[in-house]
């Protein structure tokens, strides 16, 4: 179990999204909104953004990009000093000095 569990704005897009998309959106709306009623949620800032643009940077100069969405993600994590809980563990360990772990 994770002590005070956050998300990001941009998984809140991902969550709004699929759940639109779903087979039942409005039982999936109902509870995407009850979930994100009892977690923070980390905005995008200016801060945010250079480090997604120094992460993106990076992984295009080595030839190992990620999806622009987890770049965002991983650059709001970075500048909060959190850590990332992911299922794609390989995919987020491409970049440097983000600290994550499988669930």
């Amino acid at each position: 179990m994770v002590e005070n569990p956050k998300t990001t704005s941009v998984n809140t897009y991902e969550l709004y999204y699929g759940a639109r998309n779903s087979a039942n959106p409005e039982r999936s709306l109902s509870e995407v909104n009850s979930l994100l009623k009892s977690i923070d949620i980390i905005g995008f800032d200016n801060r945010a953004a250079q480090k997604a643009g120094q992460i993106q940077t990076e992984l295009m100069r080595i030839g190992r990009p990620v999806n622009i969405l987890d770049t965002l993600i991983a650059g709001i994590v970075k500048t909060n000093n959190e850590e990332l809980l992911t299922r794609d563990i390989n995919h987020f360990s491409r970049i440097k000095g983000l600290r994550c772990r499988s669930w």
